[in-house]
Parts: structure tokens; sequence; C-alpha cells
């Protein structure tokens, strides 16, 4: 099993698999704590400020030098990130949109229970009497929160931290589906705001279409030993929809 160079003399409860399983468990308390009871919900700042120092504080992630990713490597990552979110789109689109429309009709996609993006106007809406903003306000801040924050935050800890970690461990094929799986299901938590009324339905397709996502990036972090591919996939995957929106 190859180990990457920057993880092996590395000793501590954080650098081993029960510790990367804990911290990441207490750190979606966390984010679910900012995005329900805490006042500035749905915006989930101290998670996103945890899961971004961490990485840097341990050390546990690897970039590289700039000139070691080649040019059809860069040229690549546009090309990798529309064809993810082009699968995300027909599983939303296609797959859920007709299991949905076959079990109750088109009208359930704008229940935001079932509907992705019914849940999210929703959760929007929620934010907006929780901060006393117009819901416009809060859509914007939110959307610009995360294609900020994402790119490089998720990818620090999920590849950076958990995987890389892991690797140290565990096969290559472990660490990669254990870290696409966390960062699928840390989605779960951004909908808490809702709660009650939780869109069980909406976020297990939003999960979902997370996890080609993670995989993908995985991957790529495996075989080239750099963050620099992964956090400029996820960069583009965000900001997508957006150009084409």
């Amino acid at each position: 099993m190859k180990v990457p160079h920057w993880h092996i003399e590395r000793k501590g409860f954080q650098y081993t698999t029960l510790g990367v399983l804990v911290i990441s468990f207490a750190l979606m308390v966390l984010a679910g704590l900012e995005n329900r009871p805490a006042p500035w919900a749905p915006f989930y700042v101290l998670y996103a400020a945890a899961a971004t120092l961490l990485p840097l504080k341990w050390k546990s992630f690897h970039f590289g030098p700039v000139r070691s990713v080649r040019w059809w490597m860069w040229a690549a990552c546009p090309v990798i990130a529309i064809m993810l979110q082009a699968i995300g789109s027909v599983f939303l689109n296609i797959v859920y949109a007709r299991i949905v429309v076959s079990l109750g009709g088109p009208e359930r996609l704008g229940n935001p229970i079932i509907g992705v993006p019914a849940m999210f106007d929703a959760l929007f809406n929620a934010g907006s009497l929780r901060l006393g903003l117009a819901a416009h306000t809060v859509r914007v801040a939110y959307l610009g929160f995360l294609v900020a924050w994402a790119g490089l935050g998720e990818e620090l800890y999920f590849r950076g931290y958990v995987q890389g970690v892991l690797r140290r461990h565990h096969s290559a094929r472990y660490s990669i589906t254990v870290a696409t799986m966390l960062f699928a299901v840390r989605h779960y938590m951004q909908m808490l705001l809702l709660f009650p009324a939780y869109p069980v339905f909406a976020a297990t397709a939003w999960c979902v279409m997370a996890v080609p996502l993670g995989f993908v990036v995985g991957y790529l972090y495996e075989k080239t030993q750099s963050l620099w591919m992964p956090v400029t996939i996820h960069y583009l995957f965000n900001i997508i929809p957006f150009l084409v929106g």
C-alpha cells in the first residue's frame, strides 16, 4: 500500500481511524447546532472555520507546487466538473423527478420535503424569518458563502484530512469511500433549520448528488497526491449552476 510521505511520521489521536470518525461526527454535530438553534442559522460559520483550520493545523493535506500540475490536468478540470454536473442533473431532473411524479404527480416536486429547489426556497424563507432579512438576501449570501468556502474548505477536510489520514491505515478504496460518505452525509445537516418539517427525501437526493463528486475528487487526490485538481473541480462544480442558470 502506497502511503503519502507527508503522513508517515505523524502521531496522535487525530491521525487514527477512530480519531477521524470521532472528529467528523463532532463537526457534524457542530454543523447541526449552527443550522438549528444558532441565531445565525442557516450559516454554519463555526463549522466552516473548524473544517478549514484543523487540517491546516494538523498539516494533514498536500498541495505541492502549482507547476507539478500539468497543463492537460488543468484543462481536464472544467470538463470533469461539467460531466459531474451533468450526472447530477440527470439524476435530479430525470431519475428522481420521474420517480416522484410516478408516485404522486408533478405537483409533489413543489413540496419542500420532496423537491430539491423547493427545499432550498423553504430554507431561505426560514432563514429570512430567523435573521430578519429578505429571503432573496439570505439566498444570495448563503450561495455566495457556499461558493467561496466549499471548494477549499471541504477539500481540505474531507480529502486532505479524512482521506489522507485513513490512507495511512487502509486501502485507497476504503479511504476514498469513507471520505465520500462522510462528505455526502454532512449535507443533511444544512437543512436542520426546517425541522420538524425536515425535507428527508429532498435532502437525501441532494446528498446522493454529492457522491459522484466525492469519489472523483477522492480518486484524483489519490492519483496526483495533490489537492490542486480536487479544489479546482469542486469550485467549478459549484459555480457552473450559476453560469448556466
